[in-house]
């Protein structure tokens, strides 16, 4: 059978050359940062957020040393690929006729296959379920997330379903895909993905925009999570979580981790690494934001992730670890 998706590699280097054009005279970023480098979950002036990447891990004193709290279970040279899921891909199919419900639909399933993939990887590596909890902050709802506080009286501040953000939150409890409580949740505004599929990307009008952009964006989110469930099973402590930019390259990357998985099953292609493409400039530091990453780091965080570093594997998790978080492989 002919290969009609061409080679993985040399799309994603055209996509770098397209980064570079689209960068020339952005000044925009998805997500403000502070002068610290510490990324707020929200654009509100008011808002105060803790590291929504830190752990809060269980009590491991009493496991097996060789169990599942061994790092050694993943080293450099044995950590496995992330798993393909047989699952076909969806497609949003959204339109202004029913994006109200098309759009929770299609975030859930994106949830859903990222909830699959990542799973699987976690179940080889016997690290248990990585599964967040969940939020859809559905057309005119809020919802309180315990990683924002106002300056005031230190209360939760409501994130309203049109915020200007999407985040992952280590001390939200919410259900996660099966219903069951889970401490740290990945919180998506549903109408301000709705607007990415008329070119408003996060408050940015963007000329090419599609399901990718929104999935790409869900998959960095979730990226967060993997690493916070990393740190909380092996019971990594702050100072050996991702450092500075590096906590927000290693989420492009394992999303791109993803987008490796995607391309496995024809569902990336050259409009999507364009969507991609067309995004960078928007999420990158620019303007004197800084936390995140400039386009042109964030274009290398993805192509780590999905292409290898030498452009010659794909999907691997242990190049995304290696270069954004070698601590995770520190023992103690």
């Amino acid at each position: 059978m002919i290969d009609r998706r061409g080679p993985l590699a040399m799309r994603w280097a055209v996509s770098l050359a397209v980064v570079a054009a689209l960068t020339v005279g952005s000044g925009c970023s998805l997500i403000p940062s502070d002068d610290s480098g510490q990324a707020p979950a929200s654009s509100a002036s008011t808002s105060a957020t803790p590291s929504p990447t830190q752990s809060r891990s269980p009590d491991t004193s009493g496991s097996d040393s060789a169990g599942p709290g061994d790092p050694a279970q993943c080293r450099p040279d044995d950590c496995p690929k992330l798993p393909t899921p047989t699952a076909e891909l969806m497609t949003s199919g959204v339109n202004p006729a029913n994006v109200d419900t098309a759009v929770p639909e299609y975030l859930t399933t994106l949830l859903d296959d990222l909830d699959q993939t990542w799973g699987g990887w976690f179940d080889e590596l016997g690290w248990g379920d990585p599964a967040p909890g969940r939020v859809l902050i559905e057309s005119g709802t809020s919802f309180t997330t315990e990683c924002i506080v106002g300056d005031e009286d230190s209360s939760p501040v409501p994130i309203p379903s049109d915020e200007a953000n999407a985040f992952f939150c280590g001390v939200d409890t919410e259900p996660n895909g099966q219903g069951t409580p889970t401490e740290g949740s990945v919180v998506l505004p549903v109408e301000t993905f709705a607007a990415i599929w008329d070119g408003n990307v996060f408050g940015v009008p963007s000329p090419i925009v599609g399901d990718f952009t929104a999935a790409i964006v869900v998959a960095h989110e979730y990226g967060h999570n993997i690493v916070f469930r990393m740190a909380e099973a092996f019971d990594i402590p702050d100072s050996r979580l991702p450092a500075g930019k590096n906590s927000e390259l290693i989420a492009d990357c394992l999303a791109a981790n993803w987008g490796a998985t995607a391309y496995q099953r024809d569902a990336l292609g050259a409009k999507e690494v364009l969507q991609v493409a067309s995004l960078l400039p928007i999420i990158g530091d620019t303007g004197g934001a800084s936390g995140h990453g400039s386009a042109r780091e964030r274009a290398v965080a993805l192509t780590v992730g999905l292409t290898g570093p030498q452009f010659n594997r794909q999907g691997q998790p242990v190049d995304c670890i290696e270069r954004y978080w070698p601590e995770f492989f520190e023992v103690e």
